[in-house]
């Protein structure tokens, strides 16, 4: 269950630090009823036992802890971007599969990386298809421990791609292979720090032009505006059924 105090003072001091004391002073009056209201959504959540079908199928466990969330105040995170990333909850598989379905490539040719990958059920999807690679990066070190689990325990018949990692790092940090590239994205965090990512996506470009996409899966309006206004991606395709974008790098 998330732990309130623990998301109470990273958020007030951030806003000190990015608002000042006077604005800070004036939206902390409005915290508290914020976070009574989460505390009393939390409070009638309960840890599921109840497993999917797709950890039953595979043996591995990749469901969130509390009604399919894995609440990030619950973990040691090292990274202080921690307090804008999204609580970690599986992708469903239909969805995934339609994400990848909408990219008519080879991808055999692409890495695929997933951005904030938590438990890696993206990666463990993503290698039934034969991709050159698979790489999760996941800032929880305990979330990343169970990826690598995942990852070492998943059986498919069908899987095409067996050289899959996960990596413990804020995906910030992560410097993009120069190669053709899948970045995958189910909504991790804040528009902010998608941002950091999109222009290191225009840097890795302009170094060295290669074919390179991004799938942004429920995307807020912020993050539509920011990748409208990158000038270094472009809108392809959009699914409103399952609630994603894809865009094509463009140097």
């Amino acid at each position: 269950m998330p732990r309130v105090l623990r998301t109470a003072i990273p958020r007030i001091k951030k806003s000190l630090r990015e608002r000042g004391l006077f604005v800070s002073l004036s939206r902390s009056l409005l915290l508290p009823v914020h976070l009574l209201r989460e505390y009393r959504a939390a409070k009638s959540l309960h840890r599921d036992g109840r497993r999917s079908e797709f950890d039953l199928a595979h043996n591995v466990d990749t469901d969130g802890d509390f009604e399919g969330w894995t609440y990030l105040s619950d973990l040691k995170i090292p990274s202080p971007n921690w307090i804008d990333a999204v609580n970690y909850i599986a992708i469903d598989p239909e969805r995934f599969k339609s994400v990848l379905a909408s990219l008519d490539l080879a991808f055999e040719d692409y890495t695929f990386v997933d951005f904030g990958s938590g438990k890696g059920r993206g990666l463990l999807l993503a290698s039934e298809f034969p991709f050159r690679r698979i790489i999760g990066l996941e800032f929880s070190p305990e979330l990343h421990r169970i990826a690598e689990s995942n990852i070492q325990e998943y059986r498919s018949a069908t899987q095409k791609c067996r050289n899959i990692q996960s990596l413990n790092l804020d995906f910030v940090e992560f410097v993009l292979p120069l190669e053709p590239l899948i970045l995958f994205f189910f909504d991790p965090c804040r528009a902010h720090i998608v941002a950091e990512v999109v222009v290191k996506i225009g840097q890795s470009l302009l170094e060295c032009p290669r074919p390179l996409y991004v799938a942004y899966v429920a995307p807020r309006a912020e993050h539509e505006r920011l990748f409208a206004s990158s000038g270094c991606l472009k809108e392809t395709f959009r699914s409103e059924k399952y609630r994603f974008r894809i865009y094509r790098g463009c140097a």
